[in-house]
């Protein structure tokens, strides 16, 4: 389960927020000091942090300098009564990944909180049933085995399984795998698709790439 830090020294809005991430089922901890959650962050990284900017002890743009200083990689959200445009950009410029502004609306947090981290999940793996792909270190693997693809086979699967719950149009393919917006041969992608399907069931694997006329493809668990 993916766990949240979050500073915050009002205790009205600390509950509103711990109620928030607990219904959202996110396991988290709270610190009303700055120093506090610094002590904490050293033993145990969180997935999300949740940042406050005018604290009791240190400020909240100091913390955003600390954690970036030791990771550059998890999401942090400001959420502070701060609306001048000069502290967001201040925070911006620091690390800080998103600004919220107080009062806010509890669906409109717990969205922020969902879309950081789907981002970060897309950065790290993607997968479907069986197979794990790992977009940076550019490998796909089945059962622990590897499955060897070409570069465009790769990046076809790759901007499927990120649609996984959508039909992707063969001309959104070319645009992503190709960086062109000319749709020139459709013949090209057939190609590579067939080759990318034919590895795939040599594998096992337990879902379909299928196709649907007129539109594009779309993965299916097999029946």
């Amino acid at each position: 389960m993916q766990k949240i830090f979050f500073v915050e020294d009002d205790d009205g809005i600390n509950f509103i927020i711990k109620k928030t991430l607990d219904n959202s089922n996110f396991k988290s901890e709270g610190f009303k000091k700055g120093l506090h959650f610094i002590e904490k962050f050293k033993e145990e990284k969180p997935s999300l942090v949740l940042l406050d900017l005018m604290l009791p002890d240190v400020s909240g743009f100091e913390l955003i300098k600390y954690i970036r200083k030791t990771d550059q990689k998890i999401p942090i959200i400001v959420v502070s009564a701060f609306q001048d445009e000069t502290q967001k950009v201040q925070a911006f410029d620091l690390g800080a990944d998103d600004y919220i502004v107080k009062p806010f609306g509890i669906l409109e947090l717990t969205s922020r909180i969902k879309s950081k981290l789907r981002k970060v999940s897309v950065e790290l793996t993607l997968s479907f049933e069986d197979l794990v792909m790992y977009p940076k270190k550019r490998i796909v693997q089945n059962k622990l085995k590897k499955i060897n693809l070409t570069v465009k086979e790769f990046d076809i699967l790759k901007y499927i399984l990120i649609n996984k719950e959508n039909i992707v149009s063969k001309e959104e393919i070319y645009k992503s795998v190709w960086n062109s917006n000319v749709f020139v041969e459709s013949r090209t992608l057939d190609v590579h698709v067939k080759s990318l399907r034919k590895k795939l069931i040599d594998c096992n694997v337990n879902f379909l790439i299928k196709t649907v006329r007129g539109i594009g493809y779309k993965i299916e668990k097999k029946i």
